[in-house]
């Protein structure tokens, strides 16, 4: 919860800071889940009280803003946000999906990107794309979260984070049986190249068709390196294959990918 000066804010978000230095106005809105615009009652005019909440908007478009005086505002208000709680995420709650396709105009250095598509994505396509952002590009991610549908799974997949924290998993919530299988993500932070996380986010999308059909025998990536093996299933657990060894252990493993990085064929 941030609580912002309506008659001052706009001149704290144009502060200029040395090299190095970042605009605290401009980071304490972009991970707030409540926006509490105080002393509205000193900008009597409309229009300016609209013009800025579309400036907190372009930093942060999924924030509720709450317009008060004297910093009074129904303390039901404000408890129980639960911002990061799988229930309220999987809701899709109105902040979550307002704007969602929309275009802003917005801040310099922060802003919200969002992406959506109809599609499943391959779930270790995903966390290795995500693991590689935050290595590179973690500094500058605010928060993110999305629901996803994954290949394989009929549950709903959930990822949330805050900078370098992040989590991502299966949730209770199933895909109703007339409901699109679609994936939804929002991203909040400085210099976002939208392009790039729409790439990132496309590339993790599972394929079509696999390479290798049931009863067909490859390679296997294990310990130890490739070893052969026998596809038994497709798409289990959100994963392309399930593989049974055929070097004497009996084993059952996933190809988690469907490259030659873990499933080759026989020579």
């Amino acid at each position: 919860i941030t609580v912002c000066d309506a008659k001052h804010l706009e001149m704290r978000l144009d502060d200029e800071k040395p090299e190095g230095v970042e605009n605290e106005a401009v980071e304490q809105l972009a991970f707030a889940d409540r926006v509490l615009l105080n002393k509205v009652d000193l900008v009597p005019e409309e229009a300016e009280l609209e013009k800025i909440e579309a400036r907190i908007r372009s930093i942060n478009s999924n924030a509720t803003i709450i317009r008060c005086t004297n910093s009074k505002v129904d303390w039901k208000m404000l408890l129980g946000v639960e911002a990061f709680v799988l229930d309220r995420v999987l809701g899709f709650e109105p902040e979550f999906l307002t704007d969602l396709d929309a275009e802003h105009q917005h801040d310099e250095t922060v802003s919200s990107c969002s992406v959506k598509f109809e599609g499943e994505l391959l779930v270790m396509g995903l966390e290795v794309w995500i693991t590689n952002l935050l290595r590179t590009k973690g500094a500058d991610l605010f928060r993110y979260k999305g629901v996803l549908a994954v290949k394989g799974e009929s549950q709903k997949y959930i990822f949330q984070g805050v900078g370098m924290l992040f989590s991502g998993g299966l949730s209770d919530f199933s895909w109703g049986a007339d409901e699109p299988r679609e994936c939804r993500f929002v991203f909040i932070g400085r210099n976002l190249d939208k392009q790039e996380l729409i790439d990132g986010v496309m590339a993790c999308k599972a394929p079509d068709t696999l390479r290798f059909s049931v009863g067909d025998p490859i390679l296997a990536r294990v310990s130890g390196g490739f070893k052969p093996g026998v596809v038994i299933q497709q798409w289990e657990d959100g994963y392309p294959y399930i593989i049974r060894m055929e070097d004497g252990s009996g084993d059952t493993v996933y190809g988690p990918m469907d490259t030659d990085q873990f499933v080759k064929a026989r020579a």
